[in-house]
């Protein structure tokens, strides 16, 4: 690895495909529109050349607090089956994030459909979950596994 202190497995931006430093979340931005975390430096080299949507699809911006727009571009991929969306949504749901009420079991569902389509982050959110019963019973044989 020849870039940094990042992880192998890590998540890479989508457009110039590099890895996303640890924590992703100060280095990188989730987009609702398609679901892409890209990389902050590709977001100021867009936003350098004047766009000012997304970098990754080019939809136009929508405003941070503007929950109801980013929920329904969430719900439009989530209807699509795409496990990054209801795995994001799961944890909106955890969280109480969008101005969605918390709701753990919901989040649950979702994590588990996601997990079923593949989304290792459903995994290891469910995996958590089970290990220390939050929201399930606890089982920690099943939340290793």
């Amino acid at each position: 690895l020849d870039e940094g202190h990042e992880r192998w497995e890590g998540e890479r931006c989508p457009i110039c495909f590099l890895f996303i430093g640890l924590p992703v979340g100060e280095h990188a931005k989730m987009y609702a529109c398609c679901m892409k975390m890209v990389c902050k430096g590709c977001v100021l080299a867009a936003q350098l050349r004047g766009l000012r949507g997304c970098p990754f699809c080019r939809a136009p911006p929508t405003r941070i607090d503007d929950h109801a727009s980013q929920l329904a571009m969430i719900q439009k991929r989530v209807d699509k089956g795409d496990a990054v969306a209801i795995s994001y949504l799961g944890l909106k749901y955890y969280c109480g994030g969008l101005g969605l009420t918390m709701d753990v079991h919901r989040a649950i569902e979702l994590w588990t459909e996601a997990a079923e389509l593949g989304s290792e982050d459903a995994h290891n959110s469910l995996g958590i979950r089970h290990y220390y019963g939050e929201g399930v019973e606890e089982d920690k044989p099943r939340g290793i596994r």
